[in-house]
């Protein structure tokens, strides 16, 4: 008895498999994609499965082009397998059961069959659906979405790789203008220092109001940017006095942000790019005070007088 007992759960267990396998609309035990493992593992997908191959077979049978209905099928398919989620898959096969339905003409009173005692034949009963084309040996595509977000990204990048070589060749020349004595971008040590530290002041004064001073939020974020403006608008009246109103005035404010404006972007990359090892760490703070000592020493061989002058003369424009 316990052989029998034994034998027929056996049976159960395989027959249960059996209808899981089969209950999509491809053979499960050829899956190869992940929407295909999931539909057959997962009964809301296969059952939307179903659906979808039921959906498929009417849109075959009332399409007077069935082989535009077939390339479509084989294209969704295509896209669903790009699907890494189950609601993911949820969604295409949904939109995939619309866009089967809405692509079925309508049926009206006038085309309808009736049998000889006047009732209407019911337009849902129909040969059983062939199954929905697999996709193992389809070429895999980026789904529309997809793939357009990806452009947009790219081009984005593009743009932005454009605009940095266009600044960093912008640059040179105004590095070659300094030198050649048709303008001043760094006065001497103290204007090179005093236009490095605005940034930095403007920003680590916000954090030193908001957390050790703990002064509201809003109010911190006004005394930054005034204390910020403040020495923004000493740094254009700077450049003012040394190039007076020309377009070298604002070729040396450009180069003095561009110049900046590399640093930070550099600072950033190293310092928060790469692992989270305390050999990654290291190496981060290495590049870091490289990056640091390079941007001094060139900030230093840009200043036109090489020595610090008095803040007051800086101030006042007394070279």
């Amino acid at each position: 008895m316990s052989r029998f007992k034994i034998g027929t759960g056996l049976a159960l267990v395989l027959a249960l498999f059996c209808f899981q396998s089969q209950a999509s609309s491809f053979d499960c035990s050829r899956a190869a994609s992940y929407a295909e493992k999931s539909i057959c593992t997962d009964s809301a997908l296969s059952h939307l499965d179903d659906q979808l191959s039921s959906e498929y077979g009417r849109a075959l049978d009332s399409s007077a082009n069935r082989n535009q209905v077939r390339l479509d099928q084989h294209e969704w398919l295509r896209l669903r397998d790009n699907c890494k989620t189950k609601s993911c898959l949820e969604t295409s096969m949904s939109d995939r059961i619309k866009a089967l339905a809405a692509s079925r003409p309508q049926q009206t009173n006038s085309t309808a069959e009736f049998d000889i005692n006047g009732v209407e034949q019911s337009a849902l009963v129909r040969p059983q659906a062939p199954p929905a084309f697999t996709s193992q040996n389809a070429d895999v595509t980026k789904p529309a979405q997809v793939s357009k977000s990806e452009q947009e990204n790219h081009q984005a990048v593009l743009y932005l790789k454009i605009a940095l070589f266009c600044m960093a060749v912008l640059l040179l020349i105004c590095i070659w203008l300094h030198r050649r004595g048709s303008m001043t971008i760094y006065q001497d040590y103290t204007d090179a220092l005093f236009t490095s530290l605005t940034p930095i002041l403007g920003v680590g004064s916000y954090f030193l109001f908001s957390s050790w001073l703990e002064i509201p939020k809003n109010y911190s974020i006004i005394a930054a940017c005034v204390l910020g403006g403040l020495m923004s608008f000493q740094v254009i009246v700077q450049t003012y006095r040394s190039n007076g109103i020309s377009l070298f005035f604002l070729l040396s404010l450009f180069a003095k942000v561009t110049l900046l404006s590399f640093y930070f972007l550099l600072m950033g990359l190293v310092l928060f790019g790469g692992g989270r090892t305390k050999s990654a760490a290291r190496s981060r703070r290495r590049w870091a005070a490289l990056a640091t000592t390079v941007f001094v020493f060139l900030s230093g061989w840009m200043c036109r007088n090489r020595h610090f002058s008095s803040i007051d003369d800086y101030i006042a424009g007394r070279t």
